[in-house]
């Protein structure tokens, strides 16, 4: 092992990354993308996955729990993570994921194939020989039409970055500390958030917007911010390349570009059309395209989808390759009453506020059905089905169109919204079971209970982060299934008098538990509707 490989490892040692799972590394969601550009992966339900850098599997043991036929493996070059994973796994009683400590590069063909892999905060944060060695690594471990998800720091968004990396490692430098450099570190940031003079320059004034953005950032991440700091910037390697660098080297692997996850990100959105033309003119191929718009936006990170040289990749999205998937999506009208029998142009808009805009009868009447089994997915041929007798009903001429005809002008508006955002629509091979409502006896996974009972963030079944107050994450610990609505308010009631949770009105001071009932069902409610809740 060499001397950065030693400091890597123990810098995990000493300060573990509080991991946590990312939605678009699940398998559904490669396979999805995979197949709606033309590519036909693995099945998931019995897939193989491996996770090169899988800290204590925060990532990887949910992935296990809802797709409990599949194989998942994970390594990590830091024993004290690796231990913190196996005791999960042992308190959940898993068997299908295994947790090992192994350098990337020393690890050789024992660990066999898989149909996808993952290696997330990896390849920006190791010296340029252990990178390349993932990239063997991944070429040699991937099935035939496997899909491998990698992401990087990257250029142009990075310079500037940089900068404030310099200046942050120049303030530390000294400290060993890891959590003492990264409070320093936010010291920095917040002075050059808030530095002001009329003599500054155009530098100082560009560096001090970033620091602002930067820490905001931060402030988004609430309690991994720190470890954020340490490990993805303060770290000893952190060697973002351009978007460019990184597919040609993994072209020289024999491994080829497929898509980012964030789909909308490979669109020229938001750029005038003369801007677009311009960069199309300077562009030879997709990739150069794609490293034009990262210069125009300052792009900062990537999360990028990669298959072998040999699959054929069909970029131009059809509808017909939604046949066979589930469609989930929470979208509303911004008009009511909502006519579902004209033509006429409708705004709907999601929870984060994103619009999207549809004329088709049968469109808008999948969105409302889309809205009601929210957030449970629909299968697309049921969704057409579904959504021609909903408009039909409305007094819309539907009732003779042909399925198909109906199938393609759906898709194609539901194609059109995920290019638009991903958080407006989204698609699934192997979408989740779950409860929409909370039922007598509300229930969630163990996982949840334990990460309700070690931190705020829990992992919800589509593989997403969900932030919890302490109300919310003392009475997701309670729900195993057990309890009815009296035992549930009989519990936090003695949880709230004993001063064990805060307990707090509209105007934020502390309740009487007249109205405990009603929060609960309240939150409960909520529970489901944030897909936490099990059938």
């Amino acid at each position: 092992m060499d001397d950065i490989t030693a400091m890597l490892r123990r810098s995990y040692d000493e300060a573990p990354y509080p991991g946590r799972a990312y939605a678009h590394t699940h398998p559904d969601y490669m396979a999805t993308l995979a197949t709606l550009l033309g590519l036909n992966p693995p099945p998931v339900a019995h897939c193989r996955v491996l996770e090169i850098g899988c800290a204590a599997g925060s990532n990887l043991i949910p992935m296990a729990l809802s797709l409990p036929e599949a194989t998942f493996v994970g390594i990590d070059l830091s024993p004290r993570q690796i231990a913190d994973g196996r005791r999960i796994i042992e308190t959940l009683g898993m068997t299908n994921v295994t947790l090992l400590v192994r350098d990337v590069q020393e690890v050789g063909d024992e660990l066999g194939q898989f149909d996808y892999i993952i290696a997330h905060g990896v390849y920006s944060w190791v010296p340029a020989p252990v990178r390349d060695r993932l990239m063997a690594l991944t070429k040699r471990s991937l099935a035939s039409h496997g899909i491998a998800y990698i992401s990087y720091n990257t250029y142009p968004g990075w310079h500037i970055l940089g900068a404030l990396r310099d200046l942050m490692i120049y303030a530390a430098r000294g400290v060993e500390d890891p959590r003492e450099r990264a409070r320093i570190a936010l010291a920095l940031l917040d002075m050059l958030a808030e530095s002001d003079s009329e003599n500054a320059n155009a530098f100082h004034d560009f560096l001090a917007a970033y620091a602002g953005q930067f820490r905001s950032v931060l402030s988004r991440l609430g309690s991994l911010s720190h470890a954020f700091l340490i490990h993805d910037v303060l770290e000893v390697v952190n060697e973002p390349v351009s978007f460019a660098q990184f597919a040609a080297h993994a072209a020289q692997h024999g491994l080829q570009y497929l898509s980012e996850t964030e789909f909308p990100m490979v669109l020229p959105l938001g750029l005038k059309p003369e801007t677009v033309d311009a960069i199309r003119s300077f562009s030879r191929s997709g990739i150069d395209l794609e490293q034009y718009m990262d210069f125009l936006r300052g792009r900062q990170f990537r999360q990028t989808l990669l298959c072998h040289d040999h699959v054929t990749v069909r970029r131009t999205l059809r509808p017909e390759r939604l046949m066979g998937m589930s469609v989930a999506a929470l979208m509303h009208p911004e008009t009511q009453p909502l006519d579902l029998a004209g033509s006429e142009w409708v705004v709907f808009r999601n929870l984060h506020g994103v619009a999207f805009s549809v004329s088709a009868p049968i469109t808008k009447a999948a969105l409302i059905c889309l809205a009601e089994a929210s957030p449970r997915a629909v299968a697309f041929e049921d969704l057409v089905i579904a959504a021609q007798r909903r408009a039909v009903a409305a007094g819309a001429s539907l009732e003779d169109s042909e399925p198909a005809v109906l199938a393609r002008r759906l898709g194609g508006d539901l194609l059109r919204a995920f290019a638009t955002a991903t958080s407006l629509v989204s698609f699934h091979l192997h979408p989740p079971t779950m409860a929409t409502h909370p039922g007598e006896c509300p229930k969630v996974t163990p996982l949840t209970r334990l990460e309700a009972q070690h931190g705020e963030e829990v992992t919800n079944l589509y593989h997403d982060v969900i932030s919890l107050e302490p109300f919310d994450r003392r009475l997701v610990q309670l729900l195993d299934g057990r309890h009815d609505r009296r035992a549930l308010e009989e519990m936090m009631a003695a949880a709230v008098t004993a001063g064990e949770v805060p307990y707090a009105g509209d105007d934020g001071r502390a309740a009487s538990l007249a109205g405990l009932a009603a929060d609960i069902e309240q939150r409960l409610n909520w529970f489901a509707q944030v897909a936490l809740l099990v059938e």
